[in-house]
Formats: C-alpha cells, structure tokens, sequence
C-alpha cells in the first residue's frame, strides 16, 4: 500500500512539471555542427528566424530537432538557440525529438510562420509531460 501511495506521490509531483522559460538574450547558440541547413546570410529581402529552447528538467536528456519546411534544420538542446536568414513568405516549422535512445516515438509538430524582409521573428519551444510545444516567443519581463 506505500508503494502505491510513494508512487502516486511521485505522479503527482510530475505532473506539474514544465520547462523553464528563459529570455532569448540567455540562450546558448547551438553548435555550428548540429545546424544542419539553412546556412545562408540571406539577402536584403529576407528575413532572420532564430529559435531557442527553455531550459528545466523536463525533457533534458532528450534533443529536440527542429524543421524548416519539413527539412531537418538543427538539433537543439535546452537553453540553446539557432538563427536561420530565410526567404520572405509562408514557412512551415516544427519540432520533433531527435530519436535516440528514450526520446523516440513522438510526432512532429508544426506551426506556419511568416517571415518578412529585414524583420527577426523569434520562437520558442517549451515543454511540459505531454510534450514539446513551439510558439511565438513572449518576453516575460526578465
């Protein structure tokens, strides 16, 4: 009967677990071999992206990879960031785990996005039990 009481305690505490949000300006650029794509400097008529991840416990044996346009962009680990010089227009992003080891099963998710020319547009990606989410980035007044 412990047993399940410790063990529903343990669920219980969990449960409210979530990612720590930190502002971007404290994010850890990721390295140059995990960006995979969309190296470009861009041009005058295209406009910056760049994306970080939270920090926290949860989630943070697991990389999470994040897409272009379905493209494999980079691998980005907690309380790091990339920045992508991409066309102006419509794009697709998204973020799924980088399947290894635990971290494998999980769909991709995606949001649209649109960037426009000499803007930065800046996501985040966040995570609770139920997985990773990516949204517009909010400044929480750090």
């Amino acid at each position: 009967m412990q047993r399940i009481i410790a063990a529903g305690l343990i669920t219980l505490a969990l449960a409210g677990c979530a990612t720590t949000p930190i502002p971007v300006s404290e994010a850890k650029p990721v390295s140059a071999d995990e960006i995979y794509g969309f190296k470009g400097e861009g041009t005058k008529d295209s406009g910056k992206l760049t994306v970080f991840r939270d920090e926290g416990f949860v989630g943070s044996g697991c990389d999470v990879v994040f897409y272009i346009d379905g493209q494999r962009a980079a691998k980005i680990g907690p309380g790091q960031k990339a920045t992508f010089n991409l066309p102006a227009g419509e794009t697709n992003l998204g973020t799924g785990l980088a399947e290894s080891g635990l971290c494998v099963g999980a769909a991709i998710k995606t949001v649209a996005s649109n960037i426009k020319p000499g803007k930065e547009i800046i996501y985040r990606i966040s995570g609770d039990m139920q997985g990773y989410y990516l949204g517009p980035y909010v400044d929480y007044g750090h």
